[in-house]
């Protein structure tokens, strides 16, 4: 990353930190993503709500494709800190749920921008 701006690090961490947040008032750890999380539930998760954490992992995953590849939520799940993911109480996946759904749209333009300019650019 030696060639890379500076800012894009900064940035990096910032959304990071946002996503972070997110996963707090959506009633996860602090210290989890909401991508990680997801990712954890939808494999781990009790049997009656494995298709909503399948459905969000869904939503992630696509929104996050061009930039990731396929399976962003596990991936960050298994690069993570491997503590524990709560599953929330019904309020809180409510929230987690508006979250993903409001953000994932204008996310998913966004990474679809980005890599099609990094794919614009390669020599």
């Amino acid at each position: 990353m030696a060639d890379t701006p500076e800012y894009r690090g900064w940035l990096y961490s910032v959304l990071i930190a946002i996503d972070q947040l997110g996963n707090a008032l959506a009633g996860g750890y602090a210290d989890s993503t909401i991508s990680a999380r997801v990712g954890y539930n939808a494999r781990h998760s009790a049997s009656v709500r494995k298709n909503y954490w399948r459905l969000l992992e869904w939503v992630i995953d696509y929104t996050f494709l061009p930039l990731d590849g396929p399976n962003h939520c596990y991936q960050a799940y298994f690069s993570g800190n491997k503590t524990h993911y709560r599953d929330g109480s019904d309020a809180m996946r409510v929230v987690l749920s508006t979250l993903i759904l409001f953000w994932a749209m204008p996310i998913a333009l966004a990474t679809r921008i980005l890599a099609q300019r990094k794919h614009a650019n390669k020599p």
